[in-house]
């Protein structure tokens, strides 16, 4: 299931004379002509409970929000809202704060005057939405997040977006800066670990917000869940007239959020499990010191680098060490093939892909209940 995880919107009010919003005001002046333009305002950031910030910012004729509405008032964001007009009802409740009118439906399009030679665009009488984010999560089981995001990884996604995967191979993404698509991945209880360590330094988090995120937290690492995001930007959204509120039904977008599925319905990760030899001596009770263990896995390595051991080693140390290999599945008898032969992995499996269900006690969100906290803006 998806559901909205981040939401740009703006409204234009071509008769102005709404209050200006923001950090500071910037008055602009033509210098060739001396006519006055519209001033420049900067967005003023706002703060909610659990450290949520959301951006607002009106110039008299553009009101703009941009923030992450499933996220907002809220400790956590693993399920968030999955309609346009609860998102919006968010964004309204802040407007009102600030004598702003609310963000309202399109009800027609129509082309926009543009000068001669450019091509024509569709402008609404109503909010028009600059960027969306649509989630899901994933689960591939306990231990195999790395696994199949490193695999995933391999994949190009749409036209030859290739990924780029984080050092820590926690988070992949495709096509960060577009002005199209982003396609990420990423490991969804990291992240949240992150954010615990934040909350617990925070005087205002009590041991209850500390258990239920903790619980989340297992919840994740016990499915392996793995986080799915697409966000659609303002020329995929203009291009396939998507970006006119109340002209487009969620289900609009969900058409525009395949290209993911599709590379994942064509690639099978693996999660190998490696072990060196001495390593599989010892837990196979082949030999029972270290060292033991260790002597045979280096005349391992010669053979595998093409060393005949028959005339390395005396008889009797040849066959005392090929039966110790013999016992994990080495014939140090026969010449290496590495086609054939993986001689450290002990085990492979097929990360399976299942969608997350949504456990009983999950605290999901609420618009009342954000609307009736405090927030206060701190730039």
């Amino acid at each position: 299931m998806f559901f909205i995880d981040q939401l740009f919107i703006q409204q234009d009010h071509p008769d102005g004379g709404l209050p200006f919003v923001g950090t500071h005001v910037i008055e602009r002046v033509d210098m060739e002509t001396g006519e006055k333009l519209p001033p420049s305002v900067n967005q003023k950031i706002l703060e909610g409970s659990f450290s949520t910030k959301l951006t607002i910012r009106c110039n008299g004729n553009r009101i703009r929000v941009e923030g992450n509405p499933s996220r907002w008032q809220r400790m956590d964001n693993l399920f968030g809202l999955t309609s346009l007009d609860d998102c919006i009802a968010i964004y309204n409740h802040i407007l009102a704060k600030y004598d702003l009118p609310p963000f309202t439906k399109n009800t027609r399009a129509y082309h926009r005057q543009t000068p001669d030679g450019k091509s024509s665009s569709l402008i609404g009488n109503g909010a028009e939405i600059t960027l969306i984010d649509w989630t899901r999560n994933h689960m591939v089981d306990r231990e195999n997040e790395l696994s199949f995001i490193r695999g995933m990884s391999s994949v190009a996604m749409g036209r030859g977006r290739e990924a780029i995967l984080k050092p820590n191979g926690m988070t992949c993404n495709w096509g960060e800066g577009s002005a199209w698509e982003m396609l990420k991945l990423y490991c969804k209880a990291f992240e949240m670990q992150l954010r615990l360590k934040k909350y617990k330094r925070s005087s205002k988090t009590t041991q209850d917000h500390i258990k239920y995120l903790e619980t989340l937290i297992d919840y994740c690492e016990e499915h392996g869940v793995v986080r799915e995001e697409n966000s659609l930007r303002q020329k995929l959204l203009k291009r396939h007239d998507l970006q006119f509120y109340g002209m487009v039904t969620e289900q609009d977008f969900y058409k525009h959020l395949t290209t993911m599925e599709d590379a994942m319905k064509t690639l099978h990760a693996t999660k190998d499990i490696h072990q060196s030899i001495a390593e599989q001596l010892l837990e196979a009770g082949v030999v029972e010191t270290v060292r033991a263990a260790n002597t045979t896995m280096n005349y391992f390595t010669l053979w595998q680098h093409g060393t005949d051991l028959r005339h390395t080693l005396s008889q009797s140390q040849f066959y005392e060490h090929k039966a110790r290999l013999r016992k994990i599945g080495i014939d140090i008898g026969q010449q290496f093939d590495v086609s054939r032969l993986c001689p450290t992995l002990k085990r492979s499996e097929v990360i399976e892909l299942k969608p997350l269900p949504i456990p009983d006690w999950y605290h999901m969100p609420q618009v009342a209940q954000s609307n009736v906290l405090p927030f206060r803006a701190v730039a």
